[in-house]
């Protein structure tokens, strides 16, 4: 017990190391601090792996299960996806951006994941694992989408005021956000919806009062969808860009931040399999 709560927040630890680099990179845009930047990100998400590897061997199962292990499971799978766009973009300007919300998510999965709690039968399948992995891969790609969005948003203000500062020195052009951004929105919603089907599956597996209900969290991820599917029909048919669809993102992540904290730990009773 004592090595996974010490591996924890090795991982904490290594995810703030990476900041400093990528923040010392951002001031100075020096390749060095780049590359730099880059391996001790590579190092923290590597550490993180090795962590969640611990964490299945010792509880028996993926840490999938409840809010918090669901947490960093999905902060795990953030900091791969911006890694992975990192590689293929070559562009490391995001890094200051995206790291403290995956430190602050995983200082609190650290403090509040409980070892010990027993798992009802539905838990121990397969598809449910992987349904609770879909769902965790859209909400990584809507937090892509959100910080993009927020960037584009901070950069088109500075633009208006003609602030040319630091931002418009180190972020890359309003038309690289405006486009990961609609890119990471479609990724998201094709492995929320992916998942949204399989958890209908597993559902009608575990009993008819499954659906009797109309739980807080099932109306909660109908909103997640209706959100994102409107971002894209706003694009795809009203012609939307810019500053119209990065209002939408900024509001649907606000709305996924709300429905996987509040709405799972304090109104659903269903997915907490009460």
């Amino acid at each position: 017990m004592i090595a996974i709560h010490l591996v924890q927040w090795l991982v904490v630890a290594a995810y703030v190391f990476a900041l400093v680099y990528y923040v010392r990179f951002f001031r100075s845009g020096k390749p060095l601090e780049s590359a730099r930047a880059g391996q001790a990100m590579t190092l923290a998400a590597g550490l993180h792996f090795f962590y969640l590897i611990h964490l299945t061997v010792f509880t028996g199962h993926l840490p999938v299960t409840n809010v918090f292990e669901a947490i960093t499971t999905c902060v795990w799978l953030f900091g791969a996806v911006y890694l992975s766009l990192e590689w293929r973009l070559r562009e490391r300007s995001l890094g200051p951006f995206i790291l403290p919300i995956i430190i602050l998510l995983q200082a609190v999965s650290n403090f509040f994941l409980d070892f010990s709690h027993e798992l009802p039968a539905i838990l121990h399948n397969v598809v449910f694992e992987i349904h609770v992995l879909m769902i965790l891969l859209s909400y990584s790609a809507f937090a892509i989408s959100f910080i993009a969005s927020l960037l584009y948003l901070l950069l088109s203000r500075d633009l208006e005021r003609k602030s040319l500062g630091l931002f418009y020195r180190r972020l890359p052009s309003l038309a690289f956000f405006d486009s990961l951004s609609n890119f990471a929105v479609n990724i998201g919603l094709i492995f929320l919806t992916a998942g949204v089907g399989l958890g209908i599956y597993t559902g009608t597996k575990v009993s008819q009062p499954f659906f009797n209900s109309l739980d807080p969290k099932f109306v909660a991820v109908a909103l997640t969808w209706l959100i994102y599917v409107f971002h894209l029909f706003s694009r795809r048919a009203g012609g939307w860009q810019g500053k119209k669809v990065a209002v939408i993102s900024l509001f649907g992540f606000g709305w996924v931040l709300f429905s996987f904290l509040a709405v799972s730990l304090v109104f659903s009773k269903v997915h907490q399999f009460q």
